[in-house]
């Protein structure tokens, strides 16, 4: 029988609920106020889905029009752009417990302490904090990608056989894309597994099901070419190779370093194999750094490119981190349907601004529910790593909100 969760844990919780209602009374936000910034701009679009789901997006918003028309519905009934900010903070707190009943599905373990304690970093990271404050979409597609999770672990779990549960993961999914299109690199991944897993005869309804789930977005993209011709590329592949890979090492550094502390098994750090990704890490990393173009670089370098320029005055660090990380990825990931997923999410960002939040809690939530990754054996079976975890992420939070990247000076 499961134990259950802790006291602990539950104070733990609750207080990180806490900790949200004190971020929404401050407004705390990110470096130069992106989420506040992205509310007032796009509550102008919210204001026109009051009239029409098909208002002009233009020129408030990139992303298609779900979140926002379920902001116009709640203001209907609030009519108070702060109180809807509210409402949205409280229903943030349900994403962690959302994130943990999927784990619970997804993995056979008798100590769900670890699993909620793993679910309770999400708190923690800084784009959730910001994105629960601000009302941001972030929060409604994480609510139906974990929704759509669990229901395709549930599939997985059952004994029936008629796929009943994938029907309505699909759906969630769909839902997730019709707030950000993004996600839709999701489906791949649940594609590939019923062609895998299933009768070709289930993946051609469950095909057919997903065309007919994305005609509504055909339509739209038809109607309004936007939101398509709205996002600002950066013109070069090997800029967001560098800039997305070496952002992902504030994500990939603790997995590595935790399983260092706590991971005896020798299979995780093959030295042959780290050795061989590392070599493929520097071809990759000389052939980008001889095509890519730094006068274009933008905000599309990442967190990385920034600090390398204001503390050092070059990019040695910036190019040394690309280097690393790629390892670490390839490393980490790999499985090839994980690698394969990875590098769509690093290539399906290429705007040429690329924020450090574009990746939160994304690279989390697919690393913890969907990935086949060794390196997180340690965190599913181990309190400490778990716990340890958890202390990486509120300093990773407190040093965002210090902003320290941005107040170094040249």
């Amino acid at each position: 029988m499961m134990k259950s969760i802790s006291l602990t844990n539950i104070f733990i919780y609750l207080f990180s609920c806490l900790t949200l209602i004190i971020s929404f009374n401050l407004n705390l936000d990110g470096s130069y106020s992106p989420f506040s910034g992205d509310f007032e701009d796009t509550w102008n679009y919210v204001e026109k889905l009051k009239e029409s789901f098909l208002a002009d997006p233009y020129p408030y918003t990139v992303h298609y029009p779900l979140h926002y028309y379920i902001l116009s519905r709640l203001d209907l009934i609030f009519n108070n752009p702060t109180t809807v900010r509210l409402f949205f903070c409280f229903v943030s707190m349900v994403v962690p417990y959302l994130f943990y009943i999927a784990l619970k599905q997804r993995y056979n373990t008798e100590n769900t302490n670890i699993l909620f304690i793993i679910c309770l970093c999400i708190f923690f990271i800084p784009a959730f904090r910001y994105s629960s404050t601000w009302a941001n979409d972030r929060i409604t597609t994480d609510i139906f990608i974990l929704i759509g999770s669990y229901l395709f672990f549930k599939n997985e779990n059952s004994n029936h056989k008629d796929d009943k549960y994938l029907y309505g993961c699909f759906l969630c999914f769909a839902l997730a894309c019709y707030s950000r299109q993004f996600y839709a690199v999701y489906y791949a991944l649940f594609l590939i597994y019923v062609l895998k897993n299933k009768s070709f005869k289930s993946f051609l309804k469950l095909s057919i099901y997903s065309l007919v789930l994305s005609l509504p977005g055909f339509y739209i993209l038809y109607k309004f070419p936007y939101f398509f011709g709205g996002l600002k590329y950066s013109g070069n592949i090997f800029n967001t190779l560098l800039g997305n890979v070496s952002s992902l090492f504030v994500y990939t550094l603790p997995l590595f370093l935790i399983n260092i502390f706590f991971n005896n098994k020798n299979n995780i750090f093959d030295i042959k194999k780290i050795i061989i990704y590392f070599v493929i890490s520097l071809v990759i990393f000389f052939i980008s750094y001889l095509n890519h173009d730094l006068s274009i670089m933008g905000s599309n370098g990442g967190v990385f490119f920034i600090l390398s320029k204001k503390i050092f005055g070059n990019y040695l660090v910036f190019y040394c981190i690309f280097i690393i990380n790629l390892t670490l990825i390839l490393l980490i990931f790999d499985n090839y349907k994980d690698k394969f997923i990875i590098f769509s999410f690093v290539f399906i960002f290429c705007s040429i601004i690329v924020t450090q939040s574009l990746f939160e809690p994304l690279i989390f939530l697919y690393f913890f529910i969907f990935s086949d990754s060794k390196f997180k054996n340690v965190f599913i079976k181990n309190g400490r790593a778990a716990y340890l975890l958890f202390g990486y992420y509120i300093l990773y939070y407190f040093v965002a909100q210090l902003d320290v990247l941005h107040k170094v000076s040249f």
